[in-house]
């Protein structure tokens, strides 16, 4: 399309040139064969040179850098429809080269090239990154007065990643994980210091309110991990939710690294593998990405053959699947309060081994009761305000915005 335009464009405009040029000259007609021959030639040469810089063009890899910077596995620029980055790619030059400036799409899809450029360079200095999964609608959520809406509780995420750094060390960095679309309150205390690792084309938008959207957290957890995996990241990472407050240093969890993948689990019948604290240790991306495919392909398979929606609890299920562990078996672990390191073939073919650390959650996902002298007595790092107890996160925020150590004299821990 760019040769037969380009083209057409510049042969209209000659001919015309010459027809005013030949009409009262009173040259004979072998001048005006000569002329005409000229002109021929002239075309054949044009469209030979600017099929070739077309074609030039289209296989072209570096040039101005738009789509030549890779995200990881997960990352795809900001193009439209089912159009291919190698599509989207030779337009934006030929516009630069004719002189028209860049459609606004465009300079999106630079600026997010950029934007990752420096998030990534951001990470690779970090020591510890807490990461949390975030995704919003637009203008809240819609629902009747009483209707239940899973997700929907808006918990003030800038005090889990404001009490991550005040409780860890000075390599401690933190994320929030979302897509391209969400929109984050970033005035808030503390944000100004958040790392927005932002996906495209992972996350389904329609499932944000529903139990569905911890299938979207679990798809985008995994693109993080491969993040980390493909960009040469030397940094421990803790994944959790939202409604969690640090109490503690966590550090402790990644003493040892003889192990690719990290959960909490409780004294549950139902649902001993907690999701809301996942942690992975630095030089062990490969082994937990394997982890998290085979536990999203398991998921992902279960949900097809039963035709059902995924349930707000179901990564809980998912993840006890995926450790091919009975839920009896580990919720007697969980009362055993014992670290344990289980190895776990990833796949069909039984040749991926990786290592799975479950560790009882009182201490790293501890659900807040009594007073914070228990806290010091257990010992406990993490707070986990669920549900509709995500005021209560106020709490210890306040006491250590003082001093740290402030927590541990509170008489009550909730609203």
């Amino acid at each position: 399309m760019f040769a037969t335009t380009g083209s057409s464009s510049s042969t209209s405009s000659f001919i015309g040139g010459g027809g005013g040029g030949s009409g009262g000259s009173g040259r004979n007609a072998l001048v005006a064969t000569a002329m005409m021959i000229a002109v021929m030639l002239w075309m054949l040469l044009s469209s030979s040179s600017t099929s070739s810089s077309a074609l030039s063009l289209g296989g072209d890899d570096g040039g101005d850098g738009v789509g030549a910077f890779s995200g990881g596995e997960g990352y795809v620029p900001n193009t439209v429809g089912a159009e291919s980055e190698e599509l989207q790619v030779p337009s934006v030059r030929r516009g630069r080269r004719e002189g028209h400036p860049p459609r606004e799409k465009d300079t999106f899809d630079a600026h997010h090239h950029a934007q990752f450029k420096s998030i990534n360079e951001e990470a690779k200095k970090c020591s510890l990154i807490v990461a949390s999964f975030y995704a919003t609608k637009p203008g809240g959520f819609e629902r009747k007065k009483g209707e239940r809406c899973n997700g929907c509780h808006e918990p003030p995420v800038f005090i889990t990643m404001e009490s991550a750094r005040m409780t860890n060390g000075p390599g401690t960095c933190v994320a929030l994980i979302t897509d391209d679309e969400t929109d984050i309150d970033m005035s808030k205390p503390g944000m100004d210091k958040v790392q927005l690792h932002r996906f495209e084309g992972i996350l389904d938008r329609s499932k944000i309110g529903t139990g569905a959207l911890m299938l979207e957290r679990m798809k985008l957890y995994n693109a993080f991990i491969k993040r980390a995996r493909d960009n040469d990241w030397n940094a421990d990472l803790l994944m959790v939710d939202t409604d969690i407050v640090f109490v503690g240093d966590v550090t402790d969890l990644f003493q040892t690294r003889n192990f690719d993948y990290g959960v909490t689990i409780r004294d549950n019948k139902a649902y001993p593998v907690q999701g809301g604290v996942q942690f992975v240790p630095k030089g062990k991306y490969v082994g937990a990405a394997k982890f998290s495919d085979h536990t999203l392909d398991l998921w992902k398979s279960d949900l097809e053959k039963s035709g059902k929606e995924a349930g707000f609890t179901g990564d809980q299920a998912a993840y006890q699947r995926g450790l091919n562990v009975p839920a009896a078996k580990v919720q007697s672990l969980a009362r055993g309060k014992k670290v344990i390191d289980l190895p776990v073939v990833c796949g069909s073919s039984g040749a991926e081994v990786v290592t799975v650390r479950m560790i009882p959650g009182d201490q790293y996902n501890f659900v807040p009761s009594g007073n914070g002298q228990g806290l010091k007595k257990k010992d406990i790092r993490i707070l986990h305000y669920k549900g509709g107890k995500k005021e209560g996160m106020y709490v210890p925020y306040k006491a250590m915005q003082k001093n740290v150590k402030d927590v541990f004299k509170l008489k009550k821990l909730v609203v």
